[in-house]
C-alpha cells in the first residue's frame, strides 16, 4: 500500500471502515447470486471509491476554500480547552474562522525532531515511562500529532494565521515550534501574547469564551516581522538541540533539570504536615494541588505527580497506597534522622 493511500485510510473512523467493508461484501454476494452483473458491481465499487476519496481528501485538507464558505482566518492555540473557548467566541462573529490546537505539554519531555515521526515517538516513549497518562491519548499520540502538523501545513497560503500564547514555557515553546513548522508559509501571521494584554493569566486555558470575545474586539495581535520570525526560529533550534526534559519561564524559556521542583514539593509537604492537627500521611493529590496553586510555571499536574513518585523512590517521602494515580496514594515527609 502506498503512503498516500495509507494516510487516507487513517482518517476514516472504524465504523466507516466497517460500513465500507460490509457494503463490498453485500455487493459481492449480489454478484454470486446473479442479482447484479460483474460490470454493475465494478461500477458501484468505483463510485464508492470516489466518494470515499473525497471524504478523505476533505479531512486531510480541512481548510481548503469552499465556494461561499472560505475560511477567513486560522487561530492556533496550545490546549483543547483553549480551542473550545476560543471557537465559541469566534462563532459569534459573522466570519468563518477556525482553530487548530496543539495539545501536548511543551514545557516537559523531549522536543527534538518534533515535526518527524521518529522525534514524536521518542517523546511518546519518555512520557510513557514517566507520566500517568490516559491510554487513548498515549496510544494515538504519534498519529494525532502528525495529523495536527499536516492540518497546519495544509492551510491555504492566503489565509491569515493568529497564534495565541501566555507567558509560560509551555505555550512559548509551542509558539516557537509552530513558527518552525510555518517558516516556509507565505501567510500573514500575528501573535496575541495574552499575559501582556490581560496581565494576570499564565495560560490561555484560563480564559472564558467571554474574555476571548472582548480580546477579539480589542484586536491585540502583533504582526510577525521577518526579524521576529528569525528570532523564533533561532530560539526553537537552540531549545530542540538542548532537548531537556523540563523547561520553565524565567524572563524567557529556560531548559533545566527534572528535579527543579523537588525542593518546593518537599517544603510544601512539610508545611502541610506542620499545619495539620496530626502529622499524618497526606493525599498526593492535595500536595500537588497545593504546589500547582502557588506555582507560576505551567508544566501540568502529571509532571508534579511524577516528581512525587521520584521523591518516594529517593527515600524523601514515605508512601501509603498504590501510585496508579495521584488520587490513590498518600505521602509523608521522612525526617532525615529516620533514614
Amino acid at each position: 500500500m502506498d503512503r498516500s493511500m495509507k494516510r487516507k485510510l487513517e482518517v476514516l473512523m472504524e465504523d466507516e471502515m466497517r460500513t465500507i467493508l460490509l457494503h463490498q461484501w453485500t455487493l459481492f454476494s449480489y454478484v454470486e447470486a446473479g442479482k447484479i452483473s460483474e460490470k454493475e458491481w465494478l461500477d458501484r465499487i468505483k463510485e464508492m471509491n470516489k466518494r470515499t476519496e473525497r471524504v478523505c481528501d476533505d479531512r486531510l485538507t480541512p481548510f481548503q476554500a469552499e465556494e461561499g464558505n472560505a475560511v477567513e482566518r486560522i487561530h492556533i492555540v496550545f490546549s483543547e480547552s483553549t480551542k473550545g473557548s476560543l471557537q465559541l467566541a469566534l462563532n459569534q462573529k459573522e466570519t468563518r474562522e477556525e482553530v487548530i490546537a496543539f495539545s501536548s505539554m511543551y514545557s516537559i519531555g523531549p522536543i527534538q525532531d518534533l515535526d518527524k515521526e521518529e522525534g514524536i515517538g521518542k517523546r511518546k516513549e519518555w512520557l510513557f515511562y514517566h507520566l500517568v497518562m490516559d491510554d487513548e491519548q498515549w496510544v494515538h499520540m504519534v498519529e494525532d500529532s502528525l495529523k495536527t502538523i499536516e492540518n497546519l501545513r495544509s492551510i491555504p497560503g492566503g489565509v491569515p494565521i493568529t497564534i495565541w500564547a501566555g507567558t509560560n514555557a509551555h505555550e512559548q515553546t509551542g509558539l516557537r515550534f509552530v513558527m518552525h513548522l510555518l517558516k516556509n508559509k507565505p501567510n500573514e501571521m500575528d501573535t496575541v501574547q495574552v499575559t501582556d494584554v490581560l496581565e494576570f493569566p499564565l495560560h490561555t486555558g484560563e480564559l472564558s469564551p467571554e474574555r476571548f470575545v472582548r480580546l477579539l474586539e480589542r484586536s491585540q495581535s502583533r504582526p510577525v516581522s521577518v526579524e521576529c520570525m528569525k528570532t523564533y526560529l533561532d530560539e526553537w533550534r537552540a531549545l530542540s538541540e538542548e532537548n531537556a526534559n523540563l523547561r520553565v519561564w524565567d524572563k524567557g524559556i529556560q531548559s533545566t533539570t527534572e528535579d527543579y521542583f523537588d525542593a518546593t514539593l518537599i517544603q510544601s509537604l512539610k508545611r502541610l504536615q506542620d499545619e495539620s492537627d496530626k502529622e499524618d500521611y497526606m493525599k498526593a493529590a492535595r500536595l500537588i494541588g497545593e504546589v500547582l496553586g502557588h506555582s507560576s510555571q505551567v508544566v501540568g499536574d502529571s509532571f508534579f505527580e511524577y516528581r512525587v513518585r521520584e521523591l518516594v523512590l529517593q527515600g524523601e517521602f514515605l508512601i501509603r497506597g498504590v501510585p496508579r494515580g495521584m488520587r490513590y496514594y498518600e505521602v509523608k515527609w521522612k525526617p532525615q534522622q529516620d533514614v
